[in-house]
């Protein structure tokens, strides 16, 4: 198309060159006629000569096609689709950030359409969620962790806590105190103020977190599946009320219920 539309071009100047003032074939008065013959190369330029009558010189010109060379777009990374081998090498290399992620978008793709297509699990949809699929998730936190994280190791916490979230979230130290007077407790915000180390001073269960922006139900529906019924027998022999008093462990310190602050919470990781 290119080398056609130089070869019009070309051909109505040439015409033009030899054209007369009063319309015969002669040339223009003070200028020699010429003549214009087109070569086609085999490459995408057209070479062209102009002839004159007067002289035996001439000149060459040659230009290239106009047509733009075309450019292969580069292929856009796409990101690796969640797996159990990619989070064990995530968990191995100690990207606690980047596991944390996977296991989420895991759940996702575990729990169904609905919530691939949705971009997030709802808590009722933690039932679709096998068994053995949430065991491989929790053995490869609690083996990178030295036991220490996993969904089994907040189960056991949870139950601990009496199953009231507020001292769970505490415990894990998904919130962290205030400096005031009155002991009140905030939520960290995601993801700067949590741990994506494992140091001494890291919350036991601090990781995996889970999202309960839309409240604790898909918290509690993970840590009550039946994957982590062993944690939930650990923690009851654990939290045996005293026979002398009558009283939990946590009962026996005379605590209350943290005061939280009047923050909305935010969940949102």
């Amino acid at each position: 198309m290119a080398n056609a539309s130089l070869r019009s071009f070309l051909l109505h100047h040439h015409h033009s060159f030899l054209g007369s003032g009063g319309g015969g074939g002669g040339s223009h008065e003070g200028f020699p006629s010429v003549v214009l013959k087109l070569t086609a190369n085999t490459s995408s330029s057209i070479s062209f000569k102009l002839f004159s009558n007067t002289t035996s010189s001439s000149s060459s010109v040659t230009t290239a096609s106009s047509a733009p060379t075309p450019v292969s777009p580069a292929a856009a990374a796409s990101p690796p689709l969640p797996s159990l081998e990619l989070l064990g090498s995530q968990l191995a290399e100690k990207d606690y950030l980047q596991a944390d992620e996977t296991t989420r978008a895991l759940l996702i793709e575990l729990a169904g359409e609905p919530a691939r297509r949705r971009g997030y699990v709802f808590f009722s949809e933690v039932q679709f969620i096998s068994t053995e699929d949430l065991q491989a998730i929790d053995e490869l936190w609690r083996e990178h962790s030295n036991g220490r994280f996993g969904y089994s190791v907040q189960r056991r916490l949870w139950e601990k806590s009496r199953r009231d979230f507020t001292r769970f979230f505490i415990r894990v130290g998904w919130m962290k105190k205030l400096d005031t007077e009155v002991e009140q407790f905030n939520y960290r915000a995601f993801p700067d103020e949590f741990m994506w180390e494992l140091n001494d001073d890291t919350p036991e269960g601090h990781l995996p977190l889970t999202n309960a922006l839309r409240g604790t139900q898909l918290l509690g529906n993970i840590l009550t599946h039946p994957a982590f019924e062993e944690s939930q027998e650990e923690a009851m022999e654990d939290n045996e009320t005293p026979a002398t008093t009558g009283q939990s462990k946590d009962d026996s310190k005379g605590r209350g219920r943290p005061k939280l602050t009047d923050f909305k919470p935010d969940y949102s990781f």
